[in-house]
């Protein structure tokens, strides 16, 4: 009992301070998630028995479920649909061309090899754009523009998760003396990806058609509430236990489940049940931001002998994270999106300038087994880009998107 008592005072006193720097930044007017990630920068210099600490278990199992869900669930499949084409560019070739661009440098330039080089590429290209999502509805960005961005992010953690356990794998061998010829790799690689990403999309379409059959003889918020928790979570697990992707399943069965109620649910039910997910997902955001902040500590790896390498590893990072970006949104055929048949045309920057890097890619680097070699360049590396994304890009990004009014739902152009 005295663990639970203590688990309980340790989230009661981490909600209090999550609130307090809630209610400051929108006084402030800026993003309360950068707001809390700042706060737990102070934290993490006082925490010096290490008593609060972002574990992998509990980013993958706990907080990544319920934002998955919430954010498959709420989003508009309407409009996925409706610009399908850039959606899959981002998350298919555009993910693929950026972790090449990140990796190639990383491999010539530091001291990984390339299929180091490769899995540290893939750690840093999933996006979270949950710092963001919140400044976009507070300015009334558009709302196409800011799915593209929220649909991004939601399919290229669930393609990030399968390529990071493909690297991760040839890493491993290579590290235990167990070198693939490079047909072996790419043969072994294309093959897990595919049980990855194929099998956990299957597992979330299937347990999300069966669930939506199952509810739809239902009309009770409190029990369809509760089959939302089930789903979000037991299709995770189900997932993760057959060693598939649990993001993609997830996604897939929260797209399936909430675009199939939307007609089938009474308003009083879906008016529930999207209130309790905007409230897990704000819990969530909210205690995540402050164990992210308190977990980028970078002052414990700056007495290691190895600093000029980490620094290095990590400078080069940022810059092959921000020129990849760069790179694959410019390569995006154009007059992409239209809307109502306007042009936006900054929506290429927005894109660009949006792409931060936030819980998903800590929770992946500090999953790495011990025994990973440059394990501590990996580390540093990641913190850095998190760091850099969280405040250079997400504190600036209010004031830019100020002078870019083209991105406004209001704005009306020069005919």
């Amino acid at each position: 009992m005295t663990e639970i008592s203590a688990i309980v005072r340790l989230l009661v006193l981490l909600l209090l301070v999550a609130l307090t720097v809630i209610l400051i930044t929108r006084r402030l007017k800026i993003p309360y998630t950068l707001g809390l990630v700042v706060i737990g920068l102070v934290i993490s210099f006082f925490d010096s028995n290490a008593q609060l600490r972002l574990t992998p278990d509990l980013v993958l199992f706990v907080f990544l479920p319920a934002l998955l869900f919430e954010g498959s669930w709420a989003i508009s499949v309407q409009l996925i649909l409706e610009n399908w084409l850039i959606i899959f560019l981002l998350v298919g070739p555009a993910l693929l061309l950026e972790v090449v661009l990140i990796a190639v440098p990383l491999y010539f330039f530091t001291i990984l090899n390339w299929q180091q080089a490769f899995l540290l590429a893939v750690i840093l290209s999933p996006t979270d754009p949950v710092a963001v999502l919140g400044l976009f509805r507070q300015l009334r960005i558009n709302r196409q523009l800011s799915t593209i961005i929220e649909a991004e992010s939601l399919f290229n953690d669930g393609m990030a998760g399968a390529l990071y356990q493909v690297f991760l794998t040839l890493v491993l061998l290579n590290a235990h003396s167990q070198p693939l010829s490079a047909t072996g790799a790419w043969l072994g690689g294309i093959g897990t990806f595919l049980l990855e990403a194929g099998g956990g999309a299957l597992i979330g379409a299937v347990c999300g058609f069966l669930i939506n059959r199952f509810v739809k003889m239902i009309d009770d918020p409190l029990i369809e509430t509760t089959v939302t928790i089930v789903t979000a979570y037991g299709v995770y697990l189900l997932a993760d236990f057959l060693h598939t992707s649990g993001i993609l399943a997830v996604i897939l069965a929260g797209l399936i489940l909430g675009s199939g109620q939307a007609m089938d649910m009474s308003e009083e039910t879906r008016e529930a049940v999207d209130n309790f997910w905007s409230v897990v997902a704000f819990l969530a955001n909210a205690l995540l931001f402050l164990l992210v902040g308190i977990q980028l500590n970078p002052t414990r790896f700056l007495t290691s002998q190895d600093n000029v390498s980490l620094l290095f590893t990590a400078g080069l990072a940022i810059i092959a994270v921000l020129v990849a970006r760069f790179v694959i949104v410019v390569a995006l055929p154009r007059g992409l999106p239209a809307v109502s048949g306007k042009r936006l045309p900054s929506w290429r920057f927005v894109i660009f300038w949006s792409g931060l890097r936030g819980a998903l890619s800590l929770a992946l680097v500090l999953a790495l087994p011990l025994d990973v070699p440059n394990r501590s360049n990996f580390i540093f590396a990641t913190y850095a880009v998190v760091l850099f994304t969280l405040f250079v890009q997400g504190f600036s990004l209010r004031a830019i998107l100020q002078r870019l009014p083209s991105v406004s739902e209001s704005y009306e152009p020069i005919p």
